[in-house]
């Protein structure tokens, strides 16, 4: 899945964080399904993707000489 699939379903923003699983179905059924916690930090919906990724928020570029 390209990063660019990765949205915010309530308002299509591609910053997201990855947050901790919470309560049963997510810390028992939906492990075992393949699906993560994510959420946005704009407005704060939390929603499930089948990727665990990495965090998508923007940083700044590295130097050239840092890669």
């Amino acid at each position: 899945m390209s990063k660019s699939k990765r949205r915010c379903p309530s308002c299509s923003n591609v910053e997201m964080t990855r947050v901790h699983r919470r309560g049963f179905l997510q810390e028992r059924v939906y492990s075992k399904l393949g699906l993560y916690p994510w959420e946005c930090p704009f407005c704060r919906e939390v929603f499930l993707l089948k990727s665990r990724g990495h965090n998508y928020r923007r940083s700044n570029p590295a130097p050239d000489g840092d890669k």
